[in-house]
């Protein structure tokens, strides 16, 4: 039987990004920053998927994750590894001061009503940002599977970036 540590291990195994993929993770977020002020990290790590035809959408399933089978690679891995990439990429480039953390802007940490109901804070005002998070198992059950991955690897601190005005 696969314990819960066998299959987080699988995942950090599959999803450790080359060297390569972490240069050109690189380059992609300098050149989009390079085209507005600032961008949020989900912006970010959205082109560099891309780039990579990584496209987020599908779930990681259990059968993706097969520690027997280091080497399988599916849509939802290669997700995981190009989003892990551009996390990675963003930390370097804020502890070169390539990049800096900025304020967000209105609107940044809206939150996602998956029950349709009010401000789970409790307040009224409608224009008032309220970060909330869908857990694993809300976002599971509308897919129909027993758990989703989010996201693995290191997490830059801050949520949008600009170049930094050296």
């Amino acid at each position: 039987m696969t314990t819960l540590d066998d299959i987080r291990t699988a995942i950090d195994a599959a999803t450790e990004p080359e060297q390569p993929a972490l240069e050109r993770a690189r380059m992609i977020i300098v050149d989009k920053l390079g085209e507005r002020d600032s961008l949020g990290l989900d912006e970010l790590i959205e082109s560099v998927c891309e780039a990579y035809e990584a496209h987020s959408g599908e779930p990681l399933r259990l059968a993706d994750v097969d520690p027997a089978a280091p080497d399988t690679d599916t849509p939802a891995l290669r997700n995981l590894r190009y989003a892990r990439a551009a996390r990675t990429a963003v930390i370097a480039l804020l502890e070169e001061g390539t990049i800096v953390a900025v304020e967000p802007l209105p609107g940044d940490g809206e939150m996602v009503r998956a029950t349709g109901e009010g401000d789970p804070a409790g307040g009224d005002d409608d224009d008032e940002v309220t970060a909330a998070k869908e857990t694993t198992d809300a976002a599971a059950a509308k897919a129909g599977v027993d758990e989703i991955v989010v996201s693995t690897g290191p997490q830059p601190e801050g949520r949008r970036f600009a170049l930094s005005e050296r």
